[in-house]
């Protein structure tokens, strides 16, 4: 397969909610962002089947594409403006690039889809990531052996090799308050795909990108 330097964007998949994934990709797709899918891989105590192999992007991507960077979201973001953007503000002696949220506690211990709510440091830091393919030091072999606790706390690397973006690129839907001006809304809580969603007035924003994503399809 011949490389590219094209940037690439992966999102996680769950095939219980497809709706969540679509929308994700289409919101991307707006701005000519190149959308890829992870692998799937099922392991017990974890919320989704991309909990581990999120790490895999900067592997998986060299296969595809010989950039420095390459990109990461779960499936339950919605973006408002063009992530890619970002590439050119980024310091390339970081090794990963996240929207650092201060430590809290979630409003909720339950999601809409009955899972677990735990409160840990760096909640919510792997779910929008940037990665420097050139600093990622992972090996397969070490990402599927590695504690996943660890993983997402980012302990396979140094504090200061984690670069920050500004909170409205992982703005948390149901934790802060409703803005419509950020960049991207993750709807960490439960979006408007479940039969029944977290209450939220920025659920209508998801909502019209559905009702323009099903135009355009048409």
């Amino acid at each position: 397969m011949e490389s590219t330097n094209k940037i690439n964007f992966w999102i996680g998949y769950t095939p219980s909610y497809k709706r969540a994934s679509e929308v994700c990709k289409f919101s991307l797709q707006k701005f000519n962002v190149n959308v890829r899918r992870l692998p799937l891989f099922y392991e017990e105590n974890t919320s989704n089947p991309f909990s581990r192999t999120r790490f895999l992007t900067p592997i998986i991507d060299s296969v595809y594409s010989d950039s420095e960077w390459t990109l990461f979201s779960d499936d339950d973001f919605l973006f408002l403006q063009n992530p890619i953007n970002l590439i050119s503000s980024l310091d390339s002696s970081k090794a990963v690039y996240v929207c650092k949220h201060p430590e809290y506690q979630s409003r909720v211990n339950i999601k809409m889809d009955k899972q677990t709510n735990p409160n840990y440091p760096k909640k919510n830091w792997s779910s929008f990531m940037i990665f420097n393919k050139e600093k990622f030091t992972l090996t397969f072999e070490e990402i599927f052996s590695m504690n996943l606790k660890d993983l997402h706390q980012f302990k396979w690397c140094k504090e200061n090799e984690i670069g920050e973006v500004p909170l409205e690129w992982n703005w948390l839907v149901g934790e802060y308050e409703d803005r419509h001006d950020v960049n991207a809304l993750h709807y960490t809580l439960g979006g408007p795909w479940y039969e029944i969603p977290f209450d939220s007035n920025l659920n209508s924003v998801w909502f019209e990108y559905e009702k323009q994503m099903i135009k355009d399809f048409k």
